[in-house]
């Protein structure tokens, strides 16, 4: 018994344990198609990289914010071109109408001026007789009236007296002696008031012009 613990107790070694069984190490597989495309390659020769597509995903990110900038760009032109086409007919359509009704109103007015010749023939006529003297002042004044009313609207009244002969505002309806070389192409006397509207003229003035007559040819 002795030897026995003696040997035991002197030896230095730790007890050997048993090993059991080893386990197999688990073998992990992905099964992701891109990772298994990718990094079979890797494995089998341990020496090539996973390839990246990073740069094909940007190509086709720009190039599809290329497409739609310059989708974009199309129609921000488009609608700048048809405003401008609208406003461009607004103001063609306001033209025409402004015209339109200031040719009713002028074809209007040219109707009610004959109202006006009337009252001016009649203080014409009364200007000679005395007695006439308070009607022909009920005359004007009803004429004056006519008259402000039209100038209210826009229409003024041409009287060329004394100034040059204007083709444009009045048309001549006979001519008569100057006197003098200052008076000559001047208009005499207005036989009839002219009007316009504007610049639109309604009427032209029937005047007399007076005309310096050329001097005798010399044989």
């Amino acid at each position: 018994m002795r030897d026995i613990e003696s040997d035991g107790a002197g030896t230095d070694e730790a007890p050997v344990r048993e090993e059991g069984p080893r386990r197999p190490k688990l073998k992990v597989e992905d099964k992701r198609h891109w990772a298994r495309a990718a990094g079979g390659g890797a494995e089998e020769d341990g020496k090539g990289e996973a390839p990246s597509l990073e740069p094909t995903v940007v190509e086709e990110c720009r190039r599809r914010a290329d497409e739609a900038e310059r989708r974009l760009q199309e129609y921000v032109a488009a609608y700048r071109q048809a405003r401008e086409e609208q406003d461009a007919f607004r103001e063609r359509l306001a033209r025409d109408v402004e015209r339109r009704a200031e040719a009713r109103f002028g074809a209007l007015v040219a109707e009610l001026l004959e109202t006006a010749d009337d009252l001016d023939l009649a203080l014409a006529h009364a200007a000679d007789v005395r007695e006439a003297e308070p009607l022909a002042r009920g005359v004007a004044l009803a004429r004056d009236r006519f008259v402000a009313a039209l100038e209210k609207s826009g229409i003024s009244r041409i009287v060329p007296d004394g100034q040059p002969f204007d083709p444009n505002f009045a048309e001549a309806d006979h001519v008569v002696d100057a006197g003098s070389a200052d008076l000559d192409g001047t208009v005499a006397s207005t036989l009839r008031p002219g009007y316009v509207l504007g610049e639109r003229l309604l009427r032209p003035a029937r005047v007399v012009v007076a005309r310096v007559p050329p001097a005798p040819s010399r044989h």
